[in-house]
């Protein structure tokens, strides 16, 4: 999947806003719940939960453009729990090295999405066999 420079700054830029769109999902659903009553710990992980499903598809279907790719799913829940632990690390080791949490919070973020554009590109969404429309693929 090597595209020209251009189309990798577009396909970035789609990357960039799905992420914000996600965040955005997350943190509304939070909200809304929350105020509407609902645990603060039920209405995060609905909130996580929507915006999950929202960034998978919004990769696959909108950045990628990678249709039915069998296994992305699964590599899908495997990245997101490598970017927790990534994060986690990386928080951690920003205040050891001295940084506001806020700070390494932001540095943490940086590295991860853009490791997570590239193992999403060249792992997650790579080309593989594809399935018809309709055909359900894990």
């Amino acid at each position: 999947m090597n595209l020209p420079p251009k189309a990798s700054l577009r396909q970035f830029a789609i990357f960039v806003g799905v992420g914000v769109a996600s965040a955005a999902i997350d943190g509304g659903a939070f909200l809304a719940l929350h105020h509407l009553g609902m645990a603060a710990w039920a209405a995060n992980m609905i909130g996580f939960g929507l915006a999950f499903l929202a960034n998978y598809h919004g990769n696959r279907i909108l950045v990628f453009r990678a249709g039915q790719v069998r296994g992305a799913l699964l590599r899908y829940v495997a990245l997101v729990a490598l970017n927790l632990a990534t994060s986690t690390l990386l928080v951690q080791l920003g205040l050891l090295v001295g940084l506001t949490p806020w700070l390494a919070k932001g540095i943490s973020m940086a590295i991860v999405a853009l490791v997570n554009f590239v193992l999403l590109r060249l792992w997650v969404f790579a080309p593989r066999r594809s399935f018809p429309p309709g055909r359900s693929v894990i």
